[in-house]
């Protein structure tokens, strides 16, 4: 049965997937550098696609600062 949250994920297990902390989720947040999110209640959670495009524009500008 699938649920309105199937294609998002939760801060923590973002930050799981990415290999950094939840505070670092929070700190680029705060800088506005990090991949959108919303709020539901107390909790964040991410859109899958919304971190695929984020994890895209990082790779395209790693690629034009190594050019």
């Amino acid at each position: 049965m699938s649920t309105l949250l199937d294609d998002y994920v939760t801060r923590e297990q973002l930050a799981e997937e990415l290999k950094v902390t939840t505070r670092t989720l929070d700190k680029w947040a705060w800088l506005r550098r990090g991949p959108a999110k919303i709020k539901v209640g107390s909790r964040c959670y991410y859109h899958r696609k919304d971190v695929l495009s984020w994890l895209d524009a990082q790779r395209q500008a790693l690629a034009k600062e190594c050019a």
